[in-house]
């Protein structure tokens, strides 16, 4: 590396290129190469970006990466997928305003999802209507985290009261919320609104989703 700096300080003293360009030239920073040379950091450069330098600093374009053509994609084992068969099911019905009946006596006990493995208390809804399409159709079951805290741009099951044998809920996106409301999305038809979250105190966290089968 210490030839590379000192290669680098003469192309840019005899005018050939300069520590801004360099650093553009990988997508760096604009400072990024003076530091490297005059401060020593980082140590090193990755191997593509100190070519790139190189073909710069020696008077040529810089070659660019080349790129397999060929779909080459990772196959995951099913086995690493899915865990015990111990994951319950609960049905939606469809209530009022938009809202759904969680019926807590699994419809359907199906194999962990991984994503879900060792989560106590994790469950999955069928869900029912279209207020959430095209990210849920109905029959899509979505996953749910009931121990995660709430987040921005998550999708979210709220309740009244923590769920026993049924409870009413809203399942929706949460774009937003603080100490008194929950701010929410729909849509289909396209609506924000807020709820307040005395009156939806029990918010659980949906990490994933399977489609209708």
């Amino acid at each position: 590396m210490d030839e590379l700096r000192q290669a680098i300080k003469d192309a840019v003293d005899a005018g050939v290129t300069n520590y801004k360009a360099l650093s553009s030239a990988i997508a760096k920073n604009h400072a990024y190469v003076q530091q490297f040379v005059e401060r020593g950091t980082p140590r090193e450069l990755k191997q593509r970006d100190e070519q790139a330098i190189r073909d710069i600093i020696g008077g040529k374009a810089p070659t660019p990466p080349t790129r397999s053509t060929a779909f080459k994609p990772l196959i995951t084992p099913g086995s690493e997928l899915v865990g015990a068969r111990d994951f319950p099911i609960y049905a939606a019905a469809q209530g009022g305003e938009g809202h759904v009946i969680i019926t807590f006596d699994p419809v359907e006990v199906v194999k962990r999802p991984a994503i879900l493995e060792g989560v106590r208390d994790a469950y999955g809804v069928l869900l029912t209507g279209s207020s959430m399409e095209p990210a849920y159709w109905p029959g899509d079951m979505a996953l749910v985290h009931p121990h995660l805290p709430p987040a921005r741009d998550t999708d979210v099951v709220l309740f009244h009261v923590p769920p026993h044998s049924e409870a009413e809920a809203i399942i929706k996106r949460l774009t937003s919320f603080n100490d008194k409301e929950w701010r929410l999305k729909q849509y289909n038809p396209a609506d924000d609104f807020t709820e307040s979250r005395v009156e939806w105190s029990i918010c659980h966290r949906v990490v994933g989703k399977y489609n209708a089968r």
